[in-house]
């Protein structure tokens, strides 16, 4: 009933709104990826309501989050009600037994991404159940929380761009505004100097680093922190240039991964800067916007997942010369490495299966997975957004600091 009610709304609404030809075909397939996606969603989760990244992995906490950020996305509330006590549970349980697993490693926890990412991806979670408030998790987060946020944000390499500190900023800052808005702790303060550290140490494309030109990596590491100041509604300097430069990374298909393709997270986080609210509107193209929301749409799988990248294949001669192509647009000597570079690793042997620390199954690049269908959808809804910001297509973003708050 629900999906019927939506689409009701929006006929409605697209009566209202005077949409070209073109516009309407693309809102039409917005609306069947979105209807499609929510199957494949189902398909992951088990008949235990466990969650797996793919439906051929095993189950895993992160999936479960990500189960649950999805089908908020996508308006589906009424599994997440129906679950929201096993689903509670489960989140708490996984996180103490990780929190306990890395401590009794001896890894530090204030820089442990792999337990950071679980724990904020269980607060947002949490907070979708409507179950946070109920129990915050003080005892966990107390003793995370930085003494000194200039010192700890120099020593992670955060205000020099170092590989990942964009994710240590970003955890970070979601402990301290946690702990201010839930846990009732004095934090402004430390809030307010974790900003000012990161705007005094910009560089001249936006980002935090000392290269020459914008890269891959610098976007996409520095993306973390355009995530807070969006949710504190900072006013950030360079966005015409940072846009501008960015634009220019893109390849032929609207990607911006260092290989063709692209990736959830590369295409995600580019898609959120060139998006970003206080980006002037001519700044970017609707063309481009346009070409990067088609593209998308026509890479969703068969199962009605999305993929981390549909047209990386080492076997196929029309890749290396798409790899030509892209080498070849590079605007700088380091972007030609940095492309050269990753290009050469995704294709060695041991990297034709992406790795990650959600599960011990490795997908293919092309296999759909949550993940990457999260951060797909989140992409098409925020040129949406930017695009026809009057057309109230529903989308479920998270009111909550961090990935996916808009």
């Amino acid at each position: 009933m629900g999906n019927l009610a939506e689409n009701r709304t929006i006929v409605k609404q697209e009566s209202e709104i005077v949409l070209t030809a073109e516009q309407k075909d693309l809102v039409t397939k917005i609306n069947l990826a979105k209807t499609k996606a929510r199957d494949f969603v189902c398909s992951c989760i088990t008949e235990e309501a466990l969650c797996r990244l793919t439906p051929k992995s095993e189950t895993s906490p992160y999936a479960l989050c990500f189960t649950i950020f999805l089908l908020n996305f996508l308006g589906d509330k009424e599994i997440i009600t129906g679950q929201r006590e096993l689903w509670d549970r489960k989140i708490r349980q996984t996180l103490k037994e990780l929190k306990d697993s890395r401590e009794q490693a001896g890894v530090p926890l204030k820089s442990d991404k792999v337990f950071l990412q679980l724990l904020t991806f269980s607060l947002s979670s949490l907070h979708l159940l409507g179950t946070l408030k109920q129990d915050p998790l003080a005892e966990i987060i107390e003793p995370l929380l930085p003494q000194n946020v200039s010192a700890e944000l120099k020593e992670k390499g955060c205000l020099e761009g170092k590989a990942q500190s964009g994710n240590q900023a970003m955890f970070m800052a979601i402990l301290l505004l946690h702990a201010k808005e839930h846990l009732g702790l004095q934090t402004d303060a430390k809030i307010q100097e974790w900003v000012s550290c990161h705007l005094d140490a910009m560089n001249e494309f936006g980002f935090w680093g000392k290269q020459k030109a914008l890269t891959h990596l610098q976007f996409q590491n520095g993306y973390h922190q355009y995530e807070i100041f969006n949710y504190l509604n900072v006013d950030v300097p360079r966005l015409s240039k940072m846009s501008s430069n960015l634009i220019a990374l893109a390849d032929s298909y609207g990607h911006f991964a260092p290989y063709p393709g692209g990736g959830g997270c590369y295409d995600f986080d580019a898609i959120f800067l060139l998006t970003y609210p206080r980006l002037k509107q001519e700044d970017v193209s609707e063309q481009l916007l346009q070409k990067i929301a088609k593209q998308i749409l026509l890479e969703q799988k068969e199962n009605g997942g999305f993929a981390e990248n549909v047209h990386l294949n080492a076997l196929s001669p029309y890749f290396y010369l798409k790899v030509i192509r892209q080498l070849a647009s590079s605007n700088s000597i380091l972007l030609l490495e940095e492309r050269l570079k990753r290009t050469l690793s995704v294709l060695r042997p041991k990297n034709r299966r992406v790795h990650t620390h959600w599960t011990q199954y490795s997908r293919q690049w092309g296999e759909a997975d949550l993940w990457d269908t999260w951060f797909r959808l989140q992409a098409i809804a925020l040129i949406q957004k930017r695009l026809w910001p009057e057309l109230k297509m529903q989308w479920g973003f998270i009111e909550y600091p961090g990935i996916g708050f808009h």
